[in-house]
């Protein structure tokens, strides 16, 4: 019972200027908070969820982090009061604080520990008045996934609210578009055509993601012409990961216009190995004449010298589905016969599928 009792000076040192001792007293209550001590545990989440609210208090950022990371499973009783306690305390922060980060993670936590938190909270909590509330929600709800779906349209709407808050929602999209495909497959082909920056790049990824979640199911690819300039535009990025997003998206939805294949076909020659090799692959997708696309793939495999460019073209290639493999089997037969290391057993691998 004294070390339960002692917990309240060590959060009362949370509010100190020194952060040594701000340090040491985290590390004492995170131990506090996943120790084997019932009682320890819940009095340490009790003392801690005060804190947060507590007017004037300097450590809410440092208290969500240590929550959301040792707090585990949240104790059932708490839940409720951990919710209001969260929402209330980020409505005190920055939207771009990083700790409203861990709020989000933080909330989904409760709501995958106890699933009978209604969510109508988190559905509140998107139109509150403070942007780092809607963050923390749009956030969470991706995190909550399949238990939260219904509130999938509610985060469309915040597509189109004010940075970070969108970006959050976007990540929640793509997270959960494999759940409701319908609703997120409009949302994010217009994010593709008008976002900017890291958001444009999220959208990219969450998009291949969705059609890679299609191909895994044996489900056709979506039609996605209308997105072709777009994405074209994209692969010309000076960014390589938004090339590489861009590139692998047109190959997946097997566009196949002369303007796409003249793209797939000059990244080829790409500063990038694997936006390179992805583009090889892009088009054997497409139905190109395949001589191009093997000897750029033969090249990097046998760059034996230049493990970048191996792991390129066998990344590539292990993404890819049986029919696209089978129109590299020669060039695997001979990476299998006369390749070296990781670069033959992965070929024998490859080859060992198509059997």
């Amino acid at each position: 019972m004294s070390r339960v009792r002692g917990l309240d000076e060590w959060v009362s040192r949370l509010d100190v200027a020194d952060p040594e001792v701000v340090e040491t007293a985290l590390d004492v209550l995170g131990d506090a908070l996943c120790g084997d001590e019932v009682l320890t545990r819940e009095r340490a989440a009790q003392l801690l969820l005060g804190e947060l609210i507590r007017p004037g208090a300097r450590a809410r950022g440092a208290i969500l982090r240590l929550l959301q990371t040792s707090w585990w499973p949240p104790q059932e009783q708490l839940a409720d009061g951990a919710l209001d306690a969260v929402f209330t305390s980020v409505a005190m922060l920055d939207a771009e604080a990083m700790a409203v980060d861990d709020a989000a993670m933080l909330v989904a936590n409760l709501y995958r520990a106890v699933p009978r938190l209604p969510l109508g909270t988190l559905e509140a909590a998107l139109a509150h008045p403070k942007p780092a509330v809607r963050r923390a929600a749009a956030g969470a709800v991706g995190r909550v996934g399949k238990a939260a779906v219904s509130l999938l349209p509610k985060v469309l709407g915040v597509l189109d609210d004010v940075e970070p808050v969108a970006g959050a929602a976007l990540e929640s999209v793509g997270s959960m578009a494999a759940l409701a495909p319908d609703l997120a497959m409009p949302a994010l082909l217009e994010q593709v055509e008008k976002a900017e920056g890291a958001r444009h790049y999220l959208a990219l990824m969450s998009l291949r993601g969705l059609l890679e979640e299609k191909r895994r199911e044996g489900r056709p690819a979506p039609e996605l012409s209308a997105v072709e300039p777009a994405l074209q535009r994209a692969a010309e990025d000076p960014q390589a990961p938004v090339r590489l997003e861009a590139v692998s998206l047109l190959g997946l939805a097997r566009l196949s216009s002369l303007t796409t294949v003249a793209t797939l076909r000059r990244h080829l020659q790409d500063e990038s190995p694997s936006v390179a090799a992805c583009a090889a692959v892009a088009l054997l997708r497409v139905g190109a004449p395949p001589p191009e696309a093997l000897s750029l793939l033969t090249g990097q495999l046998s760059a034996e010298g230049d493990p970048e460019k191996v792991g390129a073209a066998l990344t590539a290639l292990e993404s890819v589905e049986r029919p696209t493999l089978e129109k590299a089997r020669s060039l695997l037969e001979t990476v299998a016969r006369d390749g070296q290391g990781y670069a033959r057993e992965s070929a024998r691998e490859m080859l060992a599928q198509l059997a």
